[in-house]
């Protein structure tokens, strides 16, 4: 039986979503071995995601099968009301179908996918914000650009700047962002010598993206999940399920994969370094100058190449890799 009246009738209307949503997927089992030292970094991460992302998203944080003091730990963070939802898991379903699910079901315009050993830097979000607004045939933003994936899921991409020729060749990366990344993933090799000395960029009205971009943290519009799979990933991590379901997806309905022409995150790693803690320290002196983002995010703007099939336009990037992307035939002047 009821008894009184439900008080939401009284109300009914709720507040409108924001823009962005920020899904941050948490596997930690244990804190011993691989894993001794990750309590420390995931501080970092949060507290990063905290200073630059208050009151301009909502967060999700998906646990996927933690280890209680985890759980406690990310509980602390929830009850100071800056994560919008936290999401427990007894077992462990892996990176790719934790935040797909949850991406599947947000109303948000954009969605950001990120590994939970993130550092993020002042300005990030508004960064790849105006990406997305600077270029509308964009589906994929970066807030770290990585130059030798210059060629990995970009043909909406490289072909659309061809066409519009918007791409030159230019040095634009500091070579101190490639190094702290290199040295994260324990690759000090990462970046060739010809990754160093120019970067592809698109320029458009002043300005400037990269085209070349990981998924270790990834920005998406909305319209980019239904390019991705239907069927659950079910692996862990690693194997072809990033790629498939983070990196594909953008370039297969024919919008563009882009990243910010500097570093706005650095990647940890499972161990905590004395760097880190400076560049939180910077952050927190950094954030109130990064208060404005763009006003208005444009429609998603599909060209003429998301007309073209898939893998045809994959099979005419690989011609023009095998010719060279730095002839001058195809690119427009880097003074434009």
């Amino acid at each position: 039986m009821r008894n009184g009246h439900n008080p939401a009738k009284v109300n009914p209307e709720l507040p409108s979503y924001a823009r962005h949503r920020i899904i941050i997927p948490v596997f930690i089992p244990s804190l011993d071995g691989y894993f001794e030292s990750s309590l420390s970094t995931l501080r970092l991460c949060f507290e990063s995601l905290r200073l630059t992302t208050v009151g301009k998203a909502n967060i999700t944080v998906v646990s996927n099968g933690s280890a209680p003091q985890v759980v406690e730990e990310l509980d602390k963070y929830y009850q100071q009301g800056w994560i919008d939802q936290l999401l427990l898991s007894r077992k462990n379903r892996g990176k790719v179908d934790a935040v797909v699910s949850v991406a599947r079901g947000a109303f948000e315009e954009l969605i950001t996918i990120s590994d939970c050993d993130v550092l993020f830097k002042a300005g990030w979000l508004e960064a790849v914000e105006t990406t997305f607004h600077n270029f509308p045939e964009c589906g994929f933003v970066s807030p770290m650009p990585t130059p030798n994936t210059v060629w990995r899921h970009t043909s909406a991409t490289i072909l659309g700047g061809l066409v519009r020729r918007e791409l030159a060749l230019e040095k634009i990366v500091p070579d101190e962002d490639l190094d702290r990344f290199a040295h994260s993933v324990g690759n000090p090799n990462l970046f060739q010598k010809k990754h160093r000395r120019s970067q592809l960029i698109v320029r458009r009205d002043g300005a400037t993206a990269c085209v070349g971009c990981g998924h270790f943290v990834c920005t998406v519009r909305r319209e980019v999940l239904k390019g991705m799979p239907e069927h659950p990933s079910q692996m862990a991590i690693g194997g072809n399920s990033e790629e498939l379901w983070l990196d594909v997806p953008s370039d297969k309905v024919g919008l563009w994969r882009l990243a910010t022409t500097r570093a706005y995150v650095y990647h940890m790693g499972n161990s905590s370094e004395p760097w880190m803690y400076a560049e939180l320290e910077q952050c927190q002196l950094n954030v109130e100058k990064h208060t404005k983002g763009v006003n208005e995010l444009l429609p998603a703007k599909q060209n003429w190449t998301s007309r073209l099939p898939w893998r045809a336009r994959q099979a005419l990037v690989r011609v023009i890799a095998a010719v060279g992307i730095d002839k001058r035939i195809f690119l427009g002047s880097s003074s434009n």
